[in-house]
C-alpha cells in the first residue's frame, strides 16, 4: 500500500519589525472599531494580531500609545491630502475641508476611530497626550484663520464657530459615508465640501 505523500507545509514568513508594528496597529484598529476603545483589551489585540503580549509592549506602552499612533497616522494622512495650491485663504480653507473628505473616504475605518478618539479626548484623563496633539493642530489652524482675518478675507468669528462652520459639515458627511449611509462620488464630495467651507467663512 502506497504511503500518502507528506503534505508540504509552507513556512510562515517572518515579519520585520516594521511589518509586525503595522500588523499590531491594524489589529488594534479593527478591535477598537468592533468593541469600542474603552472595551478593547490588550489581549483582544494580541489575539487579533497574532503577536505576543511582549511584542505589543515592545512597540507600544499600552492602548493609549496605540491610539496615539493611529491618530498620528490620521493627521499625517489628512495633512497629505490637504496641500493647498497656493497660500491664499480660499485655497488653504478649501484644501483643508476637501482634504478631510478625500482622506476620510479613502480611510473610512481610520476616520471612524479618529472621530471616536476626538470625542473621548475631551473627558478621559488617559488621553491627555492625544488632547495636546489635537490642541496643537487647532492652535495652528486658529493662527492661520487670525492671519486671514487681519487681511479681511474671512468673517470675524470666534475660532470654534469658524472651525465648526468650515469642517462640521464635512465631519457629518463622513460619519454617514464611512458607514455606507451616504453615497456620493468622491471627487464630487470633495468639491462640494471645499466650496461649502469657503462660502461659510469668506468675508
Amino acid at each position: 500500500m502506497a504511503r500518502a505523500a507528506a503534505k508540504k507545509v509552507k513556512p510562515r514568513k517572518r515579519l520585520t519589525g516594521d511589518e509586525r508594528r503595522e500588523s499590531i496597529l491594524e489589529a488594534a484598529l479593527g478591535c477598537f472599531l468592533e468593541k469600542g476603545y474603552i472595551a478593547t483589551t490588550i489581549n483582544d489585540i494580541r489575539e487579533a494580531s497574532g503577536a505576543t503580549t511582549g511584542s505589543i509592549y515592545h512597540f507600544f506602552d499600552g492602548k493609549g500609545a496605540l491610539a496615539m499612533a493611529l491618530l498620528e497616522d490620521a493627521v499625517a494622512g489628512w495633512s497629505g491630502e490637504s496641500t493647498a495650491t497656493s497660500e491664499t485663504p480660499e485655497a488653504v480653507i478649501k484644501a483643508s475641508a476637501g482634504g478631510l473628505v478625500s482622506w476620510g473616504l479613502k480611510n473610512p475605518e481610520l476616520f471612524r476611530f479618529t472621530d471616536e478618539i476626538r470625542t473621548l479626548a475631551v473627558t478621559a484623563p488617559e488621553f491627555a497626550g492625544i488632547a495636546d496633539t489635537l490642541a496643537e493642530g487647532q492652535g495652528s489652524a486658529s493662527a492661520s484663520y487670525s492671519k486671514f482675518l487681519k487681511a479681511k478675507k474671512v468673517k470675524d468669528l470666534p475660532w470654534p464657530v469658524a472651525h465648526s462652520m468650515m469642517l462640521g459639515p464635512a465631519y457629518n458627511f463622513l460619519r454617514l459615508a464611512t458607514t455606507g449611509r451616504a453615497r456620493v462620488a468622491a471627487k464630487r464630495a470633495v468639491e462640494i465640501f471645499a466650496d461649502a467651507a469657503w462660502a461659510a467663512v469668506k468675508a
